[in-house]
């Protein structure tokens, strides 16, 4: 039988307005770890699909790199929402468009070196335009893009992880071609 790590304490470092900084101690054959972790919680990602070779995507400032990233929508579940109704909400906020049909494609962990953040990747078809109304401090812009130009940049350019996770399940499952 194998033996298992285990979680024996975990104390609050820092907290911020989205995350929380924590020290995990992990206890294994009889070894004490410290290791940070940040507390996320769970994210949706959208791939809102126009046709085959179109998809919409925001072109979005982040502060974290300063500077700007093209990815698909994407944010936060809140806390008692459901990941399918958050989607559904962050394709409306960040693009302005709605969706008729919303699948769940997977659900990934974003970077389990460090946090526990959980995302769950959508496609979404059918879609219809209303206005979009990104969050106060988001700073974005909508824009069209074929996701084989967007896949192509990898290797060359510092592209978007879960952007480029999602394009590739929807290809891989058939929603793109």
């Amino acid at each position: 039988m194998r033996e298992e790590p285990s979680v024996v304490s975990e104390r609050l470092l820092a907290e911020g307005r989205r995350v929380k900084l924590c020290s995990r101690t992990v206890e294994f054959r009889g070894k004490l770890f410290e290791k940070d972790v940040v507390r996320f919680g769970e994210a949706v990602v959208v791939v809102p699909i126009i046709d085959r070779d179109r998809v919409v995507m925001v072109k979005q400032w982040r502060a974290a790199v300063a500077e700007w990233v093209l990815e698909v929508p994407a944010g936060r579940v809140e806390s008692g929402e459901q990941a399918s109704l958050a989607a559904m909400r962050e394709l409306e906020e960040e693009t302005g468009f709605t969706a008729e049909v919303l699948v769940k494609l997977a659900s990934l962990y974003a970077t389990p070196g460090y946090s526990d953040e959980v995302m769950h990747v959508f496609a979404a078809r059918g879609l219809s335009k209303l206005a979009p109304h990104p969050e106060s401090d988001e700073i974005l812009e909508v824009v069209e893009v074929s996701p084989d130009w967007y896949l192509s940049r990898l290797g060359s350019a510092i592209c978007d992880l879960k952007t480029a996770a999602a394009l590739l399940l929807c290809k891989f499952q058939g929603w793109l071609s």
